[in-house]
């Protein structure tokens, strides 16, 4: 999925759309497309537990002018509250396992570190 994030303009280009990411002062053209993909993966988080980064960086690249990096720094910071409302969804009819997700959580936060850093140093 990731490779999608550099290849934007060819994929633009390949399907004939325009760049539609220059909205300029226009705020309403500029949050569309955050809603819609925003939506999108908000659907699937919330059917199949997935989403998040594989759906929000490519679809980011597509719909904006953000650069990959700033795609997926931005997409992390916008799953925080999809995490909490579907963590708050599953708890309350109790499919949360605590003792399995403290430690889950920690390691995701390790390898997301160490992914953050070495992420930062690719072009």
């Amino acid at each position: 999925v990731a490779p999608i994030v550099p290849g934007r303009n060819q994929i633009l280009d390949a399907i004939g759309a325009t760049d539609r990411t220059k909205t300029g002062d226009d705020p309403v053209r500029e949050v569309v497309p955050l809603l819609g993909v925003g939506a999108a993966a908000g659907f699937l988080a919330g059917l199949f537990g997935v989403g998040g980064g594989a759906v929000v960086v490519p679809l980011l690249a597509l719909a904006t002018d953000l650069d990959h990096k700033t795609a997926l720094g931005t997409s992390l910071c916008a799953m925080v509250p999809t995490g909490v409302a579907g963590v708050l969804a599953h708890r309350r009819l109790g499919h949360v396992k605590l003792a399995a997700a403290a430690p889950l959580g920690l390691g995701t936060c390790v390898g997301a570190f160490a992914g953050g850093r070495l992420a930062s140093g690719l072009d």
